[in-house]
């Protein structure tokens, strides 16, 4: 059912602790990560006039039937689903299940693994999958689907046609990444996202990006879901973040994402200056090479 004015568009990202058997207990005392990625598509879709939720099950330690029963309480229009590699089956073994129960709801699929392999990860439980960057395409997917039209000309998408895979070709990159808005954490249970240490124990975190985008060419890295070209927001929007997390919801430990956290030094020291200067009462930590 259509919310007013806009679609019902949840969000899942299925537990995979489970697939850790015994050691599934010592995996969830490590940490608790936000999905980021589907907060900020959530936060888009907010903007564009949907109603936006999120099924954290990996935080709320639900089992797929659990988050069946919670998809038909919301009643979506759109679900989407993210998957890395190692957990690919994972979400594909959700969908099956919400294909099964809803067949008539759409399923949308996004993250690295889709990205990389494209047509050999389309599995049939999934009806579009955005490749990259979604930001663009998802929104646009979603004016298609509510317009009842084919997303022929919406860039950076794949979906079926008469049996047939279909990709729209690679969708454009973000450019200006301070166009985007703040991920939609009023989403989340903010207050399940644990880190562990040996040194501190456990305390409350949350991703942030000040930079998208890596030229290096690890073969590890799925850097292609961004692409090579670095991308930086302003000091002042992370800044801005930042203190909008830590007055709304207390967290004051912050994992900055990006791919290269010192590729442009003067970008970081200048949003640590700002944090001393602010007196900002907070930590952080990312990776670097």
């Amino acid at each position: 059912m259509q919310a007013r004015g806009g679609m019902k568009i949840l969000f899942v990202f299925p537990r995979w602790t489970g697939e850790y058997g015994l050691f599934s207990v010592f995996a969830k005392r490590g940490a608790v990560y936000q999905p980021l990625n589907l907060a900020m598509l959530a936060a888009i879709a907010e903007a564009s006039g949907h109603e936006a939720a999120i099924i954290d099950a990996q935080a709320e330690n639900l089992d797929n039937e659990a988050v069946a029963r919670r998809v038909k309480a919301f009643a979506p229009d759109a679900i989407g689903l993210t998957a890395t590699t190692p957990f690919f089956h994972v979400a594909r073994r959700c969908a099956e299940l919400f294909k099964e129960r809803f067949p008539l709801v759409p399923l949308v699929l996004g993250g690295p693994h889709i990205t990389i392999l494209k047509q050999e990860a389309f599995a049939p439980c999934f009806d579009y999958a955005c490749i990259g960057e979604a930001e663009q395409s998802f929104p646009a997917l979603l004016e298609t689907l509510a317009a009842g039209g084919e997303p022929a000309g919406v860039k950076g998408i794949m979906y079926r046609k008469d049996g047939a895979i279909v990709f729209t070709g690679q969708a454009d990159p973000v450019t200006d990444i301070d166009s985007l808005p703040v991920p939609a954490r009023h989403l989340l249970h903010m207050d399940k996202y644990m880190l562990g240490s040996l040194k501190t124990g456990r305390k409350r975190f949350t991703p942030i990006m000040t930079m998208r985008g890596c030229p290096f060419h690890c073969i590890f890295c799925s850097t292609d879901v961004f692409g090579r070209t670095v991308r930086k927001r302003s000091p002042a929007k992370v800044i801005a973040e930042i203190k909008g997390v830590v007055e709304r919801f207390g967290t004051r430990h912050f994992m900055f994402l990006d791919d290269t956290l010192t590729l442009d030094k003067g970008h970081i020291l200048s949003i640590c200056r700002q944090i001393v200067e602010q007196n900002l009462d907070i930590t952080f930590e990312g990776s670097t090479r």
